[in-house]
Parts: structure tokens; sequence; C-alpha cells
């Protein structure tokens, strides 16, 4: 006769209760896969004796004080789980609105908002059912199956065997944790482990909100669909990738991690091109997954002009620091000059990284790349800086204390130089910093540092350097209104040069030199500001005066040069002590500098600043600056800079150099851009006039122009294009660039196309080119090769 149990009776172990009842209800829950209880404990719990015996005809009548609709406490209806020493597993806890045993036929019904639960797992079903003869669970009505991973199930119906090594589950949904969506017509767990989908499609995109009934921006349909929990694994049979409904590509075999996956080793994406100097590309890559804190990634590119080309990369992170490793080695045609042929020969290069924590105050570094040849990065990884810089070091950090000894290499990577370059060992430098107001009311400081340089090759002298500057600064506000900043320092610095050159201190020379330098140099400034507060903005005027007093150096060519050989002068050190980039070159004498800062800034939004100032000597220099350099007279060249920036749809930043006796300009740096996302114009103007007379007649300059426009013209298209213009000294098209791109939450596409109108001193063209990228969302990425070596940096179209 069956047996009916009311909802919300909470399980009670010393209550005794009808043992085929309680197999029942515990072998429910056991083969829904939330529990495994040992029925044989005499501690497990027992469901409550049923309230009520009713006919199976009848429905079961509902307890007094039964809760109106909407308003049903959240107390389970029986609750099961193992007491004892000898189990581990967590409380199960079944909610239904009632209960139903048919001693007859062995079967246990659970129905109305039936709900299994045991840790992080959960089963919601309409009705649930045990055959305790067949051993069999079928579940039935909107089944919604949450694990651990946190992937949610979806079905309408599903059989379950009591061990849940084997289910079956018609018209089977799956949401990943990744917002990925899998289903098929039907669907069935293998040994506890292998769930396959047959007929199914995945896709990590969203569904259309006004018919989600059509197929989403890309699906990959297969035969058959094979995610294995033990593998971390998703596996597709007989696989077609579909576009907008359209099928694009077939595939007998394609896997890729599930989304509990951070890496995996396996083959990746490979990419395909064509070049005109490299001819048909074909580039695949592997990559090992070697332990948690290290891995590997393999090359093997094929270029049908050139030959194969192997590289491959190495991480691996240690409790106190990380090394990467890099590099590749190809056999291929290197052009030395237009006349001389090209010459076949083995070329790559190196690359490795490091930084490893000595203790909590020091560490150790070293970043060291290194090329066959000039031209290798740019031919086959698009690299275009001018230098590859190799440093190795130990540093330390303590409160306000910084120390550091350090090596530096460097190789010269433009086309056709023959100078070759320093190398730097050791460089070690000491920097402290004071607490404010230690010492007379300001802060003091402390610099020193000593330097090493060897060159080759008869490039220029060898020189050592021992330096030490003490210094102190401290800020005045008056009652006035005034800001006051005074501060002061003094340099001793020691020299010693062989090979030296006295006429020119940057070539190689016969002489050796030992030299001393004392330079004591105090400043003052002070900053009046004047502030209004509107409704709507502030606004600032600050009249700006600085007084700088040192005395007047020896002749510089005494001194050797390694860290002063340019001077930039601009609004930036305009009111620097030392306007050269370094202490080898100083800027001696008395000098006064003047400015006038003023500004708008909105409570809200919108900003807008300009500075003006120029400095003038009150005492003649040996600075020596050059004739072009706008501090070579004893009035400087005027300087500033506008920054203006009312809105989103503007900004723009300009700076200058205008000459202070003809009004001429000298220097001009203008970055702008104006529009709305649906429009957006932008420039950069660069004007250099380097002309060391100002009377000349044939200018000395290099102007050069930059022009783009771009527009974001739906939610996921935007197109980007720019061209690069040369007006001096020899005026022509310099780099065209256009990039079409589509994005969303599953699909990134790029084109991108480049004309490059260089010709290196061999005669070498980087002419046409043009890239694909297609990235697929937990799938993989499709390029062709935009070409990126690793942290070597640079200017890859990928990036």
């Amino acid at each position: 006769m069956p047996k009916h149990v009311s909802r919300r009776i909470r399980a009670k172990a010393p209550i005794a209760a009808n043992p085929i009842l309680r197999s029942g209800i515990v072998g429910l829950m056991v083969a829904c896969g939330v529990a495994a209880v040992d029925l044989a404990l005499p501690e497990a719990a027992h469901a409550q004796s049923p309230a009520q015996q009713v006919p199976a005809t009848k429905p079961a009548p509902k307890p007094s004080g039964t809760p109106l609709p909407g308003n049903k406490p959240s107390a389970p209806a029986a609750q099961a789980g193992a007491t004892g020493a000898q189990s581990t597993q967590e409380p199960v806890l079944l909610t239904a609105d009632q209960v139903t045993f048919d001693e007859v036929n062995s079967v246990v019904t659970a129905s109305g908002n039936v709900e299994l639960a045991q840790g992080k797992r959960s089963v919601r079903a309409d009705k649930i059912t045990y055959n305790q003869k067949t051993k069999v669970v079928t579940a039935t009505g909107k089944i919604r199956l949450v694990e651990p991973s946190g992937d949610i199930v979806f079905a309408d119906y599903a059989e379950l065997t009591d061990d849940l090594k084997d289910v079956f589950i018609e018209n089977i949904r799956v949401l990943m944790t990744d917002n990925g969506r899998m289903a098929g017509n039907e669907g069935e767990r293998r040994e506890g482990r292998l769930t396959r989908v047959n007929r199914g499609v995945y896709s990590p995109c969203d569904l259309c909100k006004e018919d989600p009934t059509r197929p989403p921006l890309w699906q990959i349909r297969a035969v058959r669909i094979v995610h294995d929990n033990e593998e971390h694994e998703v596996r597709y049979r007989d696989a077609t990738m579909e576009i907008f409904g359209i099928p694009v590509a077939y595939t007998p075999y394609l896997s890729h991690p599930d989304p509990s996956v951070d890496r995996k080793s396996g083959f990746l994406t490979p990419s395909f091109g064509n070049n005109s100097n490299l001819g048909a590309i074909l580039k695949t890559h592997y990559y090992w997954d070697i332990a948690p804190d290290q891995d590997a990634t393999f090359d093997l590119h094929y270029y049908s002009q050139q030959g194969p080309l192997l590289g491959g990369q190495y991480r691996k992170r240690f409790e106190s620091g990380r090394l990467e490793l890099e590099g590749a080695i190809t056999r291929g045609d290197v052009a030395n000059t237009t006349i001389v042929p090209k010459e076949t020969r083995t070329r790559g290069y190196v690359a490795a990284r490091g930084l490893f924590d000595i203790d909590e105050t020091w560490r150790a570094g070293f970043d060291i790349k290194r090329a066959s040849d000039p031209t290798f990065l740019r031919r086959y990884y698009d690299f275009r800086e001018d230098y590859l810089t190799s440093k190795a070091f130990v540093e330390g950090f303590s409160a306000r204390n910084y120390a550091a000894i350090t090596g530096y290499s460097f190789q010269d990577m433009r086309y056709g130089n023959p100078i070759s370059e320093p190398v730097a060992l050791p460089y070690a430098q000491y920097n402290a910093l004071g607490e404010p107001g230690s010492l007379l009311g300001g802060r003091w400081s402390f610099d020193t540092s000593l330097l090493a340089v060897s060159r080759f090759k008869n490039a220029g002298p060898d020189t050592q350097r021992v330096m030490a500057q003490p210094g102190w600064e401290r800020n005045i506000v008056s009652n006035a209104g005034f800001v006051t900043t005074l501060s002061g320092s003094v340099l001793v610095a020691g020299y010693k040069a062989q090979q030296f050159n006295y006429n020119d201190p940057t070539v190689r020379g016969d002489d050796t030199i030992s030299r001393f330098r004392f330079f004591p140099q105090g400043q003052a400034t002070v900053r009046y500001p004047f502030v209004r507060y509107g409704e709507s903005s502030s606004q600032l005027v600050e009249p700006i005066g600085q007084l700088t007093i040192a005395p007047k150096l020896p002749n510089g060519r005494l001194f050797p040069n390694e860290d002063s050989q340019d001077v930039e002068f601009d609004d930036v050190n305009l009111l620097q002590p030392n306007r050269f980039t370094g202490i080898d070159r100083l800027d001696d004498g008395m000098r006064f500098t003047y400015g006038m800062r003023g500004a708008i800034y909105g409570y809200n939004q919108g900003s807008g600043s300009l500075f003006l100032g120029q400095s003038i000597r009150l005492s003649d220099s040996s600075a020596g600056f050059s004739g072009d350099s706008g501090l070579e007279e004893r009035v400087s060249d005027y300087v500033g800079r506008l920054d203006l920036q009312p809105a989103d749809w503007l900004d723009v930043n300009y700076g200058f150099r205008v000459d202070h006796e003809t009004f001429r300009p000298r220097r001009h740096s203008l970055n702008a851009s104006t529009g709305v996302p649906l429009l957006r114009l932008s420039t950069s103007y660069t004007y250099v006039d380097q002309t060391t007379s100002r009377t000349a007649v044939t200018r000395n300059r290099v102007e050069q122009a930059s022009f783009g426009v771009s527009s974001q013209f739906t939610d996921h298209w935007n197109i980007g294009i720019s061209h690069t213009q040369a007006m001096e000294p020899q005026p022509g098209p310099r780099a065209s660039l256009a990039v079409l791109t589509y994005g969303d939450e599953c699909l990134l596409f790029q084109t991108i196309a480049r004309r490059d109108y260089t010709i290196s001193t061999t005669g070498e063209k980087d002419g046409n080119t043009i890239f694909f990228r297609l990235v697929f969302k937990n799938v993989g990425e499709f390029k062709s090769p935009g070409i990126s070596a690793g942290f070597l940096g640079g200017g890859s179209t990928n990036q």
C-alpha cells in the first residue's frame, strides 16, 4: 500500500521508521548523485515515519497549518546523512511537496519543487522517482543540476543508475562557468566522468534577445561532443564551424580545455600568410604545461623563400623569483648593401629575463637581448626599436633609500651605423632622502654614483667617474600667499679617461687625463598663485620667478662627456637646476627664470592650462650649449605648453619653442584629437629647426605629421585609418595603416593593412602587408603572421 510523507518534516535519528521506506528515500538521494549513505550504520539518520497513510488513488491531504502559496517555509522535508566516524559524506537535504512510496512496485516518488542538495551540488526537478528493483532514477519536468564546478545542466527528462556512473538525458543544455553554452538532442554520462552530447552545438556567444531561436554569432556543431571531467577537456567529432548560421570550416577532430583549466599542453592555432621577402608563411606552435610553476612553447615557422625557423620560450617561477628564456634560429639571406649580393648565413636571436628576491631589502635580476644582425628581428618579428638594451643588476630598497649596481650593454639595430656601442660596467648608485622638516625645516638628500664606460673599435675614450651630491630643499608658504622653494646642492666629481681627445671628447684620442670638479649651486623659486572659484569652475593665474646661483666652470671640453650629449630645451626643464640630461656638462653661472601659468578647471568636466616662460643669464657661462638648443645666448628662447580638454570631444596637447629675437618657431609638438565615437579625427605634428645660425639662409629642419580618422559606427564595428607624411628634409609618405575591427563577448576579428615606404641602406623594402586576426573565445585564435617577439617589446602589429 502506498505510503506518503507530508512535506516539511525534518528527519530525526532517534525515531524508528519503516526500513523499506527509509532505504527508498536514501536510495533516491544516492542515485541522484548527492549522497552516499551507509545504510548499515545504526547512527545514520532515518526518515520520520509516515504521518498519514492514504490510498494510492487519492492524493495526500495537506497537513493542518500548511502555509499559503508563495509563503512556504524553506525548511526541508527530510534530511539524511552519514554521521558515523567511518563516513566523510556531507549532510544531504531533500525538499519536496510530497514523498510517496509504492510498496507493491518498490517505487519512491518525490514530487512538487523537488530539490536535493549536498555541499555545492544540487538537483531540482518537478518529480524524481526511484525504482528499487531496476536501480534506476527518473527525473522529469524542469530539471536543473548545479555542479560543484559551477556548471549548470538543464534538461526535461533524465534517467540515472543508482551509482551515477551512467546517465541518460533528453534535450540537454549546459551553461558553463565562462558563459559558454552546450546543447544537444540527447546526452549521457559514462563511467562517472565522460559527458557525451549527441548532435550538439557549443558557443560562448549570447543569444539574440529579440529572437533566441536565431543562431548565435558563431557556434561549433558536431556529431558528438564529449566533456571529460578528469582530463578537463572538451572534444568534438565531425565538427563544423558556423558563423551567422553559415558553415565556414570543417574538421574531423577538435578539442579545447574546459573552463576549469587555466592552461593545458597541446598544439596552438597555426597561422598562415605571405610576405614579399619571405614568401608563403606557415607557423605552428606547441604549448607544454610542464608543471604548475613552469611551461614552454615550441615554434616551427616555415618560409618558402627562406626555409624553416625554430624558436621557443621557457618560463619558470620560483618561490623567490622568476625566469624567462626565449630564442630563435634560422638560416636565411642577409643583404649587406645595394651593391654586394645577398649572402646566406645562420641568423637568430636570444633573450633572457630574470628577477630574484635575495631578502626583504635586496633583489637581483637581468634582462638580456641579442640578435645576430640588425635586420633579423625587423624581418621575422616586426621589431622596430633602435636599440637592444641588456642589463644585469642588484638593487635594494630601504625606507627612502635606494642602492643599485648595474651593468649595461647595447646593440644598435639601425641600418648601416658603423659606430659600436659602449659597455657601462659598473654603474653603481646610492640615493637617500630625509624626512620633511628634518634639517633646517626642510628635507636633505644625498646622491652618489660610480660609472665606468668602455668602448671598442676606436669608438671613443674609456671613462671612469665617481660623484657625490648632497642636497637640501624647503618649501615656505607666507601669510601673504607667496610659495617659496629654497634648494641647494654641492656636486663633487672625479674623472679619469684613457684615449681622450681634448678637441672633441666624443672621438678617441691619445691622452690619459684625471679631472676633479666641485660645483655648488643654489635656487630660490617664488610662486604667487591667484585662485578664483566660480559657479562651474575654478581659475588659476600663477606668476613664477626663479633665481639660480652657481660659479662659472672651466671649459667643458676638458671633461669627458658620457651623459650630456644632447639638450632638448622645453617647459619641462626650464626650471630645473641643470638643463643638461646628466652631470658631465653643467648649467653654470647665475640666471633668472620667469614664467606665467594660467589654468581653468571645471567642477564636472573640462580643463585647460597654458604656460609660458624664459630664462635670462646674469653672468657668463661655459656650459657650451649648441647653437640650435635655444640656450646658447644670454637670453633663451620662449618655451611653453598648452593643454586643452574642455570635454570628451576635444583633447589638445601642444608644446612649442619660439626664437626670442625673430619669434620664428624653432620647435612644435602637437597631439590633438576631436570628435565623438562615431567620427573622431586625430593628428600628431612635429617640427624641429636645427639650424645653428639665426641668420642662415638654408634651414636644417625636420618636419613630419600623422593624420588619423576612426569611427565606432556600431556597437561592435570600428575602423581606423592613419597616414604619416614627411615634409622636410625629404618630403614624401612614410607609412599608412588601416584597421577594421569587430569585437563582442565571444569574437574578435581584425583586418590590418599597412604600407611602409621605408627603404633600408641594404635596399630592402617592407612594402605592403596585410594581417588577419580572428579570435574565437575559448577555442583559439586564427591570425596571419603579424609577429611579436615575446618580451623583446617593439612594434608588433598584433599588439
